[in-house]
């Protein structure tokens, strides 16, 4: 049988309010309005990368006052720095109110609300892997230095600990590639 590579680039969500929606990805994010459809149903493209024309879309039709169907919207940063700098963001965002960390072990993880109740996940990669679910709050009121090595301390004692490579070599056998 062929294998087929399949990559996950985008993801689309039902809103209530696009105009509200779209400035906040726009202006937390950075994401641009790639393409748009202005009708009945007005739907908005958006990415982050020149490579994809859209990696969010952004749909009318979510009725008020209806919970989101969002289990999480997640993105991956470069480092800690990052991350930290997203936490500070999100604190000082007025459209934020629920706002939640955790060290999962095998990341640290900065979770949020958007404006329409969708959970928004940020997160860095840790050199460990941990089974999941697995999961304490950050402190980010200490050092990088001092939640790696909390982190580190940590991992080093659940049973089912191994290095990211080791736990990356698995998954490479187990996907066939």
């Amino acid at each position: 049988m062929t294998r087929i590579n399949f990559a996950l680039n985008h993801v689309g969500i039902y809103v209530i309010d696009i105009d509200a929606q779209t400035d906040f990805y726009t202006s937390f994010f950075g994401f641009i309005v790639t393409d748009e459809r202005t009708d009945m149903n007005p739907i908005r493209f958006m990415t982050m990368s020149p490579n994809e024309h859209h990696q969010l879309l952004l749909v009318s039709g979510r009725a008020p006052d209806s919970p989101s169907t969002v289990a999480q919207i997640s993105f991956l940063l470069d480092d800690f720095q990052q991350l930290r700098a997203v936490h500070e963001r999100a604190h000082a965002d007025p459209r934020i109110t629920k706002i939640w960390t955790l060290d999962h072990g095998n990341s640290w993880t900065v979770y949020f609300r958007d404006p329409e109740d969708n959970i928004i996940e940020t997160y860095v990669h840790t050199p460990w892997h941990v089974s999941q679910p697995h999961g304490t709050p950050i402190d980010f009121a200490l050092s990088d230095e001092a939640i790696y090595a909390a982190t580190e301390a940590a991992v080093m004692t659940n049973p089912t600990y191994m290095s990211a490579p080791d736990y990356r070599a698995q998954l490479v056998e187990r996907l066939g590639q």
